[in-house]
């Protein structure tokens, strides 16, 4: 199985996804370091006090995690919609599974390869952003804080992988990367008109739709838990995301709701290992 896993390794770094994504990611963290740099010097130059210019530190924060959990998320469909149709429709996928192992290792074993990929560039990118924001605006951040949003982080884009690579079995690569592509950004769209909504009396009716939309599709609503971690928990948080319009987080995911997003994401595991090992190649 290690074979396997080694192998959509060795494939993924092979995909010009990959190396479009490592140029696009450099060249934001190249321009965001600049920008905050640039801003430093205006805040000095300004007088800014301590508190506004620690307020201002975390809304670059905010948006700048806001912009990473888009590059992350598409990293995750462009690398994993064709995972199994398209395998199969190039007629490497009947090659592979015709030696002597369960489709479900196989199955497991290509989650894993773009799992690792995955995490290790996501938590590049997380610490990348951080440590821009703390060197150069000089955001404190706590060694704990900083790692519950990193485990958070990661989270969200492998729940991601998960839906992406069971749609595959079902879905060309092509309809697959569409609907995929669409959940996320409707999960995205309903987490920005609720942040927008926080604002006004909400009829129940919209925010039990809202709750709906994130037990079905969590994505949004672990990316908003890991803001709400890495930004200082209750001690800080409220200062920057409860104000800031259609990035405001109104209601804070609970303890539970992780819980359920770790089973949702083993039951869409399982059933993706299910439904290859029926599938007809």
């Amino acid at each position: 199985m290690s074979m396997y896993i080694a192998a959509t390794f060795k494939e993924l770094t092979r995909k010009r996804v990959f190396l479009v994504t490592l140029i696009v990611t450099l060249a934001f963290l190249i321009l965001f370091a600049f920008g905050v740099h640039a801003m430093a010097l205006m805040s000095e130059r300004s007088g800014s006090s301590p508190a506004e210019w620690l307020l201002s530190s975390m809304v670059m924060m905010v948006l700048a995690l806001f912009f990473a959990q888009f590059l992350t998320s598409f990293f995750v469909l462009f690398s994993a919609m064709g995972t199994v149709t398209g395998e199969q429709e190039s007629g490497l996928l009947l090659a592979v599974a015709a030696r002597p192992i369960p489709r479900w290792k196989l199955y497991l074993a290509k989650w894993l390869g773009h799992a690792v990929w995955i995490a290790v560039y996501g938590a590049v990118l997380y610490a990348s952003i951080s440590w821009i924001i703390h060197s150069q605006a000089g955001l404190p951040l706590l060694l704990d804080e900083f790692l519950r949003g990193l485990v958070l982080f990661l989270w969200m884009p492998l729940v991601l992988l998960s839906l992406t690579m069971l749609g595959s079995i079902y879905l060309p690569m092509l309809g697959n990367g569409i609907c995929s592509a669409l959940l996320y950004g409707f999960s995205l769209f309903c987490g920005l008109v609720e942040g927008i909504a926080s604002y006004g009396n909400v009829p129940p009716s919209i925010e039990k739709f809202f709750f709906l939309i994130g037990l079905l599709i969590p994505t949004d609503s672990i990316y908003k838990r890991s803001l709400y971690e890495v930004m200082g928990g209750a001690d800080w948080a409220g200062m920057s995301i409860s104000d800031m319009g259609p990035f405001s987080v109104s209601a804070v995911p609970s303890n539970a709701f992780l819980l359920y997003t770790v089973v949702y994401a083993a039951i869409v595991l399982w059933l993706g290992c299910w439904a290859f090992s029926r599938k007809d190649l």
